[in-house]
C-alpha cells in the first residue's frame, strides 16, 4: 500500500496552477516593462496624461498589476466559499477590490491617453 506523502509525490503538476502562474508572472513584467518605458521617456512641456504614449503604457501597467490580485482574490474567495469565518473571505474581497481599482484607473489612463491622441490627430488645441 501507498503511503499518502508517496502519492502526493508522484501526482502530475495541474496545468491550470501552470498557466495561472505563467499568466500572473507576464502581467507583472509588461507592468515592470511598461513602468521602466515610462520612466525612460525624455521629459516633455506638456501635461503627463497629454501625452498619448505616456498614458497608455501607464494604464498598460497598471492593468498587468491589476491581473494577479484579481486572480489571488478570486481563488481565496473560491477556497473560503464553505468556511464558517468571515476573516478569509474579508481578506479575499479586499485584494480583489485592489484589482479591480488598479483595472479601473488603467482603463482611465487608456482612455484619456485615447482622448489626448483624437485631440492632438484632430489638431484641436
Amino acid at each position: 500500500m501507498d503511503e499518502p506523502n508517496e502519492i502526493l509525490r508522484r501526482r502530475k503538476p495541474n496545468l491550470f496552477r501552470k498557466t495561472t502562474l505563467l499568466l500572473m508572472g507576464g502581467a507583472v513584467g509588461l507592468a515592470a516593462i511598461c513602468f521602466v518605458a515610462v520612466t525612460l521617456l525624455p521629459a516633455s512641456e506638456e501635461p503627463y496624461f497629454e501625452s498619448p504614449l505616456r498614458s497608455v503604457l501607464t494604464g498598460l501597467g497598471l492593468l498587468g498589476i491589476a491581473c494577479p490580485f484579481c486572480i489571488i482574490g478570486s481563488a481565496l474567495r473560491k477556497r473560503s466559499a464553505g468556511s464558517p469565518y468571515f476573516e478569509e473571505g474579508f481578506i479575499a474581497s479586499v485584494i480583489s477590490l485592489f484589482g479591480y481599482v488598479c483595472v479601473l484607473f488603467g482603463l482611465l489612463c487608456i482612455g484619456l491617453g485615447a482622448y489626448a491622441l483624437a485631440k492632438h490627430l484632430l489638431g484641436s488645441e
